[in-house]
């Protein structure tokens, strides 16, 4: 037997919890092995130590106290995100997404877009979103790729600050404002 199987056959020994051959092949060791020998004496003296040792009588309402405990500690990890029940910002983000995924899909349907009012009449409105059709179906999505770049960059940002606690979100301003350079 090497000596990294008898150190872990030590503790089993010492508590009978070992077969016979497993018995004698760990004896047969410890006959030859100082080491090992000296570790198992180290144990016996543990544990007989431990045997001495009165035990200690828990207290007669330390179940009362442990349920108080994770009562109060539930409650209090209960304040943060919920998501059975999203703030008033979460459901604005959640409505500006919403919004924006239709708008994309009306642009797309030919059927749907002549039913839009903004698309059909001559006013400022209407250009821009022929405009932007235009860019998408010709390819010189360049322009209107970096505005939506920029524009789902701040919504991310937004979302993100809505998201997280007021702890970070008050050290992301922070850190915003002492990056500034006008003050």
């Amino acid at each position: 037997m090497r000596c990294s199987k008898a150190t872990r056959h030590l503790q089993l020994y010492i508590d009978s919890q070992l077969t016979l051959d497993q018995v004698r092949a760990l004896e047969a060791h410890l006959a030859r092995c100082a080491a090992c020998r000296n570790e198992w004496l180290l144990l016996e003296e543990v544990a007989s130590t431990l045997g001495d040792l009165k035990p200690v009588a828990e207290p007669a309402d330390l179940t009362l106290h442990i349920m108080q405990r994770v009562a109060t500690s539930s409650q209090r990890n209960n304040k943060s995100y919920s998501l059975l029940r999203p703030s008033l910002m979460e459901w604005l983000a959640v409505i500006l997404l919403a919004t924006i995924t239709t708008l994309g899909i009306i642009v797309e349907l030919p059927s749907l877009r002549a039913v839009l009012p903004f698309v059909n009449g001559p006013n400022s409105l209407s250009l821009v979103v022929s405009n932007t059709f235009n860019m998408l179906v010709t390819g010189n999505a360049g322009p209107l790729t970096l505005v939506l770049w920029v524009g789902g960059t701040i919504i991310g940002i937004c979302i993100t600050l809505v998201l997280v606690g007021n702890e970070i979100r008050a050290e992301w301003f922070k850190a915003m404002v002492e990056r500034l350079p006008v003050r």
